[in-house]
This record gives structure tokens, C-alpha cells and sequence, in this order.
């Protein structure tokens, strides 16, 4: 699978890979660390816990990667 820009594989990217992997938790989820709640009409997601948005776009990523 190739990315829009064609560096889904690139050996350089191996560090970013392993960070995304080292923030999944047990369950395969990841949580919201950081967010826009009390700036926004109304609050999404809950800082700490597991982030339904976050979690898809992880695994696009690792997809993508071939992870």
C-alpha cells in the first residue's frame, strides 16, 4: 500500500511507528491526551480515557504503515 506522497514505508518513519504502538493500551485503544473540551460548544471525548477518534486514526496509520 502506498501513501498520497508514497512514504508509507519509509525506513526513516520506524521511530514514529514505535512511538504510535507504544501509546496503545492493553484493550488495543488509545487515549485523549490532549484536547479542545471547554473551547468548543461541546466536549467530545474525556481527557485520560480511550478516544474513539484517536483510535481510528492510530490504526489508519499502522494500516498504512503495514503494522
Amino acid at each position: 500500500m502506498r501513501s498520497g506522497l508514497g512514504h508509507v514505508r519509509d525506513p526513516r518513519l520506524a521511530n514514529a511507528i514505535e512511538f504510535v504502538l507504544s501509546k496503545q493500551d492493553a484493550q488495543g485503544r488509545w487515549k485523549l491526551e490532549h484536547t479542545l473540551n471547554g473551547k468548543m460548544w461541546i466536549d467530545i471525548e474525556q481527557r485520560g480515557k480511550p478516544s474513539k477518534w484517536i483510535t481510528l486514526r492510530a490504526l489508519r496509520v499502522l494500516k498504512a504503515a503495514g503494522s
